[in-house]
């Protein structure tokens, strides 16, 4: 296909285009192998005080435009194709602080969020 990438062919790996810190991949891997699953599944939905908000939940398998990033060689992060415009670029990463541990997402499409930090809004 010279220089074409075919969209339909299935889920891609987008290693590059979302980047997961070492300590989110080995807490990713860690809830995978609690929960017995192996793909965890992030999307953005409509809703929250700033219009949208992520999701996290563990799917069964990708769905055919899904996008996928390695969490390990087995573990994998699956990113709905809908979802994917409004988390290019962004950065997880895993957070232990003195009030609790998160994942935090650095998100450079957010042009302005809510003051609890839980949804978000992009132009």
């Amino acid at each position: 296909m010279h220089g074409y990438v075919n969209l339909l062919d299935g889920p891609k790996i987008v290693n590059s285009v979302i980047k997961l810190t070492e300590a989110a991949k080995d807490y990713l891997q860690t809830i995978c192998k609690q929960e017995e699953q192996q793909y965890v599944h992030l999307s953005v939905s409509g809703g929250g005080c700033a219009g949208f908000s992520y999701k996290w939940d563990f799917t069964k398998a990708p769905e055919q435009n899904d996008e996928i990033v390695d969490i390990t060689t087995t573990d994998k992060l699956v990113i709905d194709a809908t979802s994917i415009m409004y988390l290019l670029g962004m950065e997880i990463d895993y957070r232990k602080e003195l009030y609790g541990s998160m994942l935090h997402i650095e998100n450079p499409n957010v042009t302005s969020s809510c003051g609890c930090g839980e949804s978000f809004n992009v132009l």
